[in-house]
């Protein structure tokens, strides 16, 4: 999703008075950052929080996701500058490996991962593009810092002890949802109407109207038909706001309106079912490769910042 970085983009009037309409809000050495792609990175988290009503919490809210996504473009820039240094590159035909791995992973149709795609708000070409990017942090990563991770038995014997104490607590959810879609590029008073309806929708629920009906009554989503089933859900397959309000429900309970890049969701939990931990033997790779993940996440963070340090960096937020 990098958009061609200018210094100013101006949108001209027959009067020839100029309208800023995109700015530097960072200097990464040689590269810069914009502010449209700033928004584009943080859109949904940004979504999120314009549905805070009171103006003082959402503007602050606003500039700490904007500060934290700054920070998160610069290091990406940091490391793609890595790359071009150590003439490391991304090829289309990896890109569509990857693609193709994730079907087969999520068992999707290309039908069913454009819708997957609408939902999360991004265009196929903005996905391959982060792929893309992402591909090549991995490749930069692992040629500067694969060499220092260590993972040993004991290591993984610890860590599935630790996961085993949480595992004991983990639980699978039924639920249902009702959506009502916000338009891409809607204006406020648009979102506001929407998150309005849903209220209204929530409300009915909350009262006792039967919400398999109500879903395939009022739900613009694809599972409108069969009631608003979402199915048996676990935790990290579903996106992250909707799992954060499912998976703190009690069965029966129905919360809302909640956010995604889909536009405002209505939900309820119609059962759970507490999941055993399976034993270490068949999840060892697994932990392996979630431990070499979170060292590696950690190694990075670190060298980002002795990145930052020997860079020239002005941020103009």
């Amino acid at each position: 999703m990098k958009r061609i970085a200018v210094l100013f983009i101006l949108l001209w009037t027959p009067s020839s008075h100029a309208e800023v309409i995109d700015r530097i809000v960072a200097v990464v050495n040689d590269d810069v950052v914009t502010l449209s792609e700033l928004e584009d990175v943080t859109k949904t988290d940004l979504a999120r929080v314009n549905a805070i009503m009171d103006p003082v919490t959402r503007d602050l809210k606003r500039k700490g996701i904007l500060q934290k996504g700054l920070s998160d473009l610069v290091g990406k820039r940091l490391i793609s500058q890595e790359a071009g240094r150590r003439n490391l590159k991304v090829e289309d035909r990896q890109v569509d490996a990857h693609l193709k791995r994730v079907q087969r992973s999520q068992k999707w149709t290309d039908k069913q991962m454009s819708m997957y795609l609408m939902s999360q708000g991004l265009t196929m070409k903005e996905f391959r593009e982060e792929v893309r990017g992402q591909l090549l942090q991995q490749r930069v990563v692992g040629t500067v810092l694969g060499a220092r991770i260590r993972i040993s038995d004991t290591d993984l014997e610890n860590y599935y002890k630790d996961k085993r104490t949480k595992m004991s607590n983990d639980y699978e959810v039924e639920a249902a949802h009702i959506v009502l879609k916000v338009r891409a590029g809607a204006t406020k008073d648009e979102e506001a109407a929407v998150r309005q309806r849903a209220q209204a929708v929530l409300a009915e629920a909350r009262a006792g109207a039967n919400f398999s009906e109500l879903a395939q009554r009022r739900s613009e989503g694809p599972t409108a038909s069969r009631g608003g089933l979402l199915g048996t859900l676990q935790r990290g397959n579903i996106a992250p706001q909707l799992e954060t309000a499912i998976f703190g429900l009690e069965p029966g309970a129905i919360d809302g309106p909640i956010r995604s890049p889909f536009g405002y969701h209505i939900v309820k939990v119609i059962q759970r079912k507490v999941l055993p931990p399976k034993p270490f033997s068949e999840v060892k790779e697994v932990l392996r490769s979630e431990l070499h993940r979170r060292k590696l996440n950690d190694e990075l963070a670190r060298w980002i910042e002795e990145l930052k340090t020997k860079a020239f960096i002005d941020e103009r937020l």
